[in-house]
């Protein structure tokens, strides 16, 4: 629940590939945690928030101060988060004779929950896209935070800083690249590794890598070969591990593969890849993937810098 560095103020209710080559390399110090680029993004969001949670306060106490006159009749008070409770006062519904007609009136009790709901919501998004900025920009996969609506005052003001600690507590000291690689590798691995019931493994064959049982295509279209659902993201997994392998990109994904439609895959012929150092893709209806690269060094080269050689057969007899 993350509402740490920040300040308060009074409420009434309670990139180019040039870029990212030399952003890669920056390493983690507690002096120039980020660079200049990545502080100005950051800066501009958090002014760019202040603005309109200024806007929702200045109605917020509006709509407050017009609620102060319900504060006996109706039995008011405000929750953590600013919002509002409150007792309708009784009135019988058996008789018709109204002696009030207050109840008729507007009231901003709603009004008032829904800029403390707006407040949240902004507040979320500003944190989620100074997190998403980083994980797109360097790679990474940096959790986003959680943050308790229910205890979010109003007048909250979050500081970038807080999310930017984050992202610098997740690489753990490494820089942005190492731990783009790491991670990548290793949803490389999950996505490829053998099932608990799986013979076979990732194999190194001359220049080419066998990848058994990666994707799955839907038995409910039997007119062609739609890739299952839950295995798009298993393809765009491998694909990127083929493009860090074989080209040592953090680029990779579906898309390097030429005239590829997941909703008809060719399993007649190989699909030529866009990277260099890998130049083929060949999908089997069982569900394997070969991987044909330049030549058998490549795919060696390929195949040891991905960590397949750690892969190992599940033992079923754990289960």
């Amino acid at each position: 629940m993350l509402q740490t560095g920040t300040k308060r103020h009074d409420n009434a209710g309670g990139s180019t590939t040039d870029l990212l080559s030399s952003i890669y390399q920056i390493e983690i110090r507690n002096e120039e945690k980020i660079s200049d680029t990545d502080r100005i993004f950051c800066e501009n969001q958090q002014e760019t928030l202040y603005r309109s949670l200024d806007e929702i306060d200045r109605w917020y106490k509006i709509f407050v101060e017009e609620a102060a006159k319900y504060k006996d009749s109706h039995k008011i008070s405000y929750e953590p988060n600013g919002k509002i409770k409150f007792h309708e006062p009784y009135n019988s519904k058996y008789d018709n004779v109204e002696i009030d007609f207050t109840k008729y009136e507007f009231k901003p009790f709603e009004v008032i929950d829904k800029l403390v709901e707006e407040n949240y919501k902004a507040i979320n998004a500003f944190a989620r896209s100074v997190i998403a900025y980083f994980n797109r920009n360097y790679e990474v996969s940096v959790p986003y935070p959680e943050i308790d609506e229910k205890t979010l005052s109003m007048g909250f003001r979050p500081l970038y800083q807080s999310y930017v600690d984050l992202v610098i507590e997740h690489l753990g000291g490494k820089s942005f690249r190492d731990t783009a690689e790491e991670e990548l590798i290793n949803r490389f691995l999950n996505a490829v590794k053998p099932n608990r019931w799986s013979k076979v493994k990732p194999e190194l064959k001359k220049d080419k890598i066998i990848f058994p049982d990666v994707i799955s295509f839907d038995s409910f279209w039997d007119d062609r070969n739609k890739m299952h659902y839950n295995y798009r993201n298993e393809l765009e997994n491998l694909c990127a591990g083929i493009a860090f392998g074989a080209d040592n990109s953090l680029q990779g994904s579906s898309s390097m593969i030429i005239w590829f439609n997941d909703n008809d895959v060719d399993i007649s012929e190989p699909y030529t890849l866009t990277t260099t150092g890998a130049e083929e893709m060949k999908f089997f209806k069982n569900g394997r993937v070969d991987v044909r690269f330049k030549d058998a060094k490549t795919a060696e080269a390929c195949f040891y810098k991905l960590k397949l050689d750690t892969i190992e057969l599940q033992n079923n007899d754990d289960y």
